[in-house]
């Protein structure tokens, strides 16, 4: 007998919670700092209190591949739904391409026609400048603040309150004193301004020597991922340039 299409659903929600569950206790354990042996032993572990019934696993991979299921997804692939210009253009790992795509959407002069919004969600993240909300203000990209070749921002947000440096890495490291350059040159920039320097990685952290600095911020990419994600859930639904930033936001979250 076929499965109904609600019990095929509860199936399917009920298989990937169980593998979530797994992976947030897995994340747990590594918190815990355990040795590599004991995080594979507790995988194995939680792994066996998982119970998959193989027939009912069977049958949700067969009733997957029917047209009654694959109608839908197929008519959501014809409407664009699952496309992702971002990939498509072969961004990959490229750190100047990805700067030029954050700065465009956090340029209230961006074509993108979504003003100042997506920035404004951007400060809410950020402690000494969630306080502020700029209707107007420049967004540089490679900039270089003070005219100092050697020193270039990726991407400078200039406002009447306040100076904002994001400096963009994917896969490189720390230039040699990079960030104590940008610190002076935000420092003689701003003059009586706020001012926030914001390190992006994949993995959200400062070197440890600057960890005490209150100007600097780490972040992580999945943290500009879930930023840009609350945007585009307040937006309108066929808002175009929400879709496009909700596909930056499924792009960079891989990183």
């Amino acid at each position: 007998m076929e499965l109904a299409i609600p019990e095929f659903s509860n199936q399917l929600a009920n298989f990937f919670n169980d593998w979530k569950r797994i992976e947030q206790q897995q994340q747990d354990v590594v918190q815990e700092q355990l040795s590599f042996e004991e995080n594979l032993g507790q995988f194995f572990k939680d792994w066996r209190k998982v119970f998959i019934n193989d027939r009912q696993l069977a049958r949700f991979f067969a009733q997957y591949q029917s047209d009654e299921v694959q109608a839908p997804i197929l008519a959501a692939q014809q409407q664009g739904l699952a496309v992702n210009v971002w990939q498509t253009a072969g961004l990959k790992n490229d750190e100047v391409r990805h700067s030029k795509v954050l700065k465009w959407f956090l340029d209230c002069r961006g074509d993108h026609g979504q003003g100042n919004a997506i920035l404004l969600h951007l400060l809410k993240e950020l402690p000494l400048l969630e306080k502020y909300q700029p209707k107007r203000y420049f967004t540089t990209e490679e900039c270089c603040p003070l005219g100092n070749q050697e020193s270039r921002v990726d991407i400078e947000i200039d406002a009447d309150e306040f100076l904002l440096f994001i400096e963009i890495k994917i896969n490189a490291t720390e230039g040699q004193d990079q960030l104590q350059r940008y610190i002076d040159i935000a420092q003689a920039k701003a003059k009586n301004r706020d001012w926030l320097i914001v390190y992006l990685t994949r993995d959200g952290k400062l070197p440890e020597k600057y960890k005490a600095y209150k100007n600097l911020q780490g972040m992580s990419w999945m943290e500009i991922s879930k930023i840009l994600s609350t945007y585009t859930k307040k937006s309108e639904i066929n808002n175009r340039s929400a879709w496009l930033v909700k596909q930056f936001a499924d792009h960079i979250k891989i990183f």
